[in-house]
């Protein structure tokens, strides 16, 4: 099982390399919305979690597939260790 330093780093890069905007002016922290920075686009919320699902071998249940679960790092972080239990 990976740790959550790892977890929160496969989620950033995945991130910084499938962004619809670059803006130097945004840094992406681990608890910067993704969403309400423009960095990425509402289609993407389907890319992520699918990545998620594959990268860490789980399956994010209907109930869990909520936009809050996707806005930052940290609550992608979160979602991954819930789901995993």
């Amino acid at each position: 099982m990976k740790d959550s330093d790892v977890i929160s780093k496969e989620i950033r890069e995945f991130i910084e390399n499938n962004m619809t905007v670059f803006d130097d002016d945004i840094e992406l922290l681990d608890d910067t919305n993704i969403f309400e920075n423009g960095l990425v686009n509402s289609l993407f919320s389907m890319r992520l979690l699918c990545f998620i699902e594959d990268k860490f071998s789980i399956s994010i249940p209907d109930e869990y597939i909520e936009r809050e679960n996707f806005v930052s790092i940290n609550k992608m972080l979160e979602l991954v260790n819930k789901v995993r239990g």
